[in-house]
């Protein structure tokens, strides 16, 4: 991936992690008042509409017509290249499903291309067929209300069935060496040398993966993959390398909003200043403290500021409840 710049990489990691911590844990946007824009936290308490909501309420937006989309049938090209019993299961599923989204003009096309992204060439990938290129189109069956009915059909080749091959791991600095044992890191993915190459079975260990590094502080940690198809052995080789980046400790923790002995309380379940900073334990403080928190408080409501210089993160929960009106 030498060849990607920075923004590529990121967006290819993105598409590899599905959903996986590739990026930093918490990010925080910044909006200028010259914007006009408040915090949510203040909004909800004004008595009053914000300038934007008035102007949103003068000119509300047109809401859209959503559909559900339900594949009744499917079929699949005669040169499709997809055994009989991989049809009969991507079939299965694809009619156990239902597709929602905005009628607009493009609706169909939409969850056409997501059917043979997802529906198709995920599975294909999953089992081995990792070179497989998938095209779906939907016919128009019926309409009632919101409820529409679509026909499939599958267009795929299949390619050749590979196995996984050898899988190394590395760290992406030469001159940092990786904080954890490779064979600990190997034992994270779930892919075992000469069966069936899975997609899924690597994204799951690139997941693992920057978790363990998450817990262990190294919060910007990202790791990408490289592969190498070595087509008369029928295996894909990947080299997974890891960019540590650096590992944050605690610098201050605020809580902002309740009373001193329920401050008291809260701070019993996060870190002590000076340890490593563990980005999924914010996400426990949440389920730990649901109880003693205010209904309406959530990650929205926490300010992770970075130091890089000094390698501390600033945490600031922002539980204020919004003040009762005296009248």
């Amino acid at each position: 991936m030498d060849h990607l710049d920075s923004c590529e990489k990121q967006n290819y990691i993105s598409y590899m992690s599905s959903g996986l911590i590739s990026v930093p844990v918490f990010c925080v946007l910044l909006v200028s008042p010259a914007l006009g824009q408040l915090p949510k936290k203040i909004e909800k308490c004004l008595p009053y509409p914000t300038v934007a909501q008035e102007i949103a309420e003068m000119y509300p937006e047109q809401p859209k017509v959503k559909v559900n989309v339900h594949v009744i049938s499917v079929e699949f090209e005669a040169n499709s290249g997809i055994p009989s019993d991989a049809q009969e299961q991507i079939a299965a599923e694809l009619q156990s499903l239902t597709f929602g989204g905005d009628a607009d003009a493009d609706y169909l096309n939409d969850i056409a291309n997501a059917i043979a992204e997802v529906g198709v060439r995920g599975f294909l990938q999953d089992r081995g067929y990792f070179r497989a290129t998938t095209t779906a189109r939907l016919r128009f069956l019926e309409e009632s209300g919101k409820e529409v009915r679509v026909a499939a059909t599958i267009s795929a080749q299949a390619g050749p069935q590979y196995r996984t091959g050898n899988i190394r791991i590395e760290s992406a600095d030469s001159s940092s060496p990786l904080v954890m044992s490779l064979e600990i890191l190997r034992g994270l993915v779930p892919l075992q040398s000469g069966e069936l190459f899975s997609v899924k079975g690597l994204r799951e260990g690139l997941s693992r993966i920057i978790q363990a590094y998450v817990r262990e502080g190294y919060a910007d940690a990202i790791t990408a993959p490289d592969f190498n198809i070595d087509e008369d052995r029928g295996t894909v080789d990947v080299v997974l390398q890891i960019d540590q980046q650096i590992q944050y400790r605690i610098g201050s923790i605020e809580i902002l909003g309740p009373n001193i002995a329920t401050r008291e309380k809260l701070m019993e379940s996060l870190p002590k200043i000076g340890e490593i900073f563990d980005g999924t334990r914010i996400e426990e403080f949440f389920k730990v403290n649901r109880a003693i928190l205010p209904p309406d408080v959530s990650r929205e409501d926490v300010n992770v500021s970075r130091d890089v210089k000094n390698r501390t993160v600033a945490i600031l929960f922002d539980l204020w409840n919004c003040p009762q009106n005296s009248n």
